[in-house]
């Protein structure tokens, strides 16, 4: 079967989409279809090709997930037109791509079948951040209006959650297949042997309770939540520690917060971390936060901080969403209310003072969840609805 994948970012690197994508695109090659990757950069096709030996093309449009709004905007409009007109000229059976950006031309192709997958929405993550304005409402209503306009135009939609489906028209809910977000358990593992030469690099002493944080830093990722209760931690449990990878737009916010508080000092900013760094950073801390808040934008999303955590052995306080409850429960994760300060900072205290047994079990039964939602699983079930719908 000859297949088209459209996506924008490449595979040199794993931060976001391109890693569920990295596996699908493994798996259709190994069943021996034909594939045929677009990616914005000559840099990441190249790339691509040479790792897969599969045909790529470029749309020649540089797309960093640090540039500002603006300029991603801008940079999506260009790779949507430049990636339809491409694949335009692609004889193929099927195509799939994942969000606005890449499902957008996905659903232009005249003659392929048209699987598209939405793991978050983009027009309601630009709204929380923008809530205010006519143009930031416009611009919502515009990504919105597209979004929807590739949902109807699909022949196969597949989202990671029950909630996010709740976001979808109910006239396309029949063409919609659930499968979630996976993590890659050969490399997020425990790494015990790990733990003390990292804690000594970062000047984390033995006795520090450290609570981690890895991805991107923006409002709708609710490190924020975590800075305002900072004060009262430090001042309850004086050894406790805040360990920050991760970088975006929001992340001077972020520092200045805690600088005013006078909690920086407890802070440690590593920056941005390549993937194949996050399992030894993950090892240095005792407990690994998911904040993100209660929003359109997010509650029907699992994160890849979440899976990874559980996947690495590391004991997770997570807002308490309905996305994360459909892999999670209470006998693996501590839930609590971001944005409830007094309960955000009760339960963190809970879940600190929780025995060291109890937190075992509760790592363990999350580690062999996350066994079944392997990288290798997933794209196997996603290969499967991209061959049913060509059939």
């Amino acid at each position: 079967m000859r297949i088209c994948l459209i996506q924008a970012w490449g595979f040199k690197g794993f931060d976001g989409s391109n890693l569920r994508v990295y596996f699908l695109l493994k798996e259709l090659l190994s069943r021996g279809h034909e594939v045929v990757v677009i990616h914005s950069s000559l840099e990441d096709a190249l790339y691509t090709h040479r790792q897969f030996k599969c045909k790529t093309y470029s749309a020649g449009v540089g797309i960093s997930r640090w540039d500002s709004y603006k300029n991603k905007i801008v940079k999506y409009i260009k790779f949507a037109i430049k990636a339809f007109l491409i694949s335009r000229r692609i004889k193929c059976d099927a195509i799939f791509g994942i969000s606005l950006i890449n499902a957008f031309p996905t659903v232009f192709h005249p003659s392929a079948k048209k699987i598209i997958m939405y793991v978050d929405f983009m027009s309601h993550f630009y709204r929380y951040a923008h809530p205010q304005g006519v143009i930031n409402l416009f611009l919502f209503k515009l990504s919105n209006f597209l979004e929807h306009f590739t949902i109807h135009r699909a022949d196969k939609i597949i989202v990671i959650t029950e909630e996010l489906k709740k976001l979808l028209p109910r006239s396309c809910w029949y063409k919609i297949k659930i499968i979630p977000d996976g993590v890659d358990t050969l490399h997020f593992k425990p790494l015990k042997d790990t733990k003390t030469k990292i804690r000594q690099k970062l000047g984390i002493g033995k006795e520090e309770i450290v609570i981690g944080y890895q991805g991107a830093i923006e409002p709708h990722d609710g490190l924020q939540f975590l800075v305002s209760v900072a004060p009262r931690l430090i001042e309850t449990l004086p050894n406790i520690r805040f360990l920050i990878a991760g970088q975006g737009s929001f992340l001077k916010e972020i520092k200045q917060m805690a600088r005013r508080n006078n909690s920086s000092h407890r802070f440690i900013f590593t920056g941005w971390l390549p993937h194949s760094e996050i399992p030894i950073i993950m090892s240095a801390t005792d407990f690994n936060l998911i904040p993100i808040p209660n929003h359109p934008a997010t509650r029907g999303i699992i994160t890849f901080r979440l899976m990874e955590s559980i996947a690495s052995g590391v004991s997770v306080i997570a807002n308490n969403l309905p996305g994360i409850r459909e892999i999670a429960d209470e006998s693996m994760v501590f839930f609590t209310d971001v944005e409830n300060p007094e309960k955000f900072f009760n339960d963190i205290i809970k879940a600190i003072k929780t025995s060291k047994t109890q937190r075992e079990k509760m790592i363990a039964r999350a580690r062999e969840k996350a066994k079944t939602l392997d990288w290798r699983l997933i794209a196997k079930r996603d290969a499967d609805s991209i061959e049913e719908v060509s059939k």
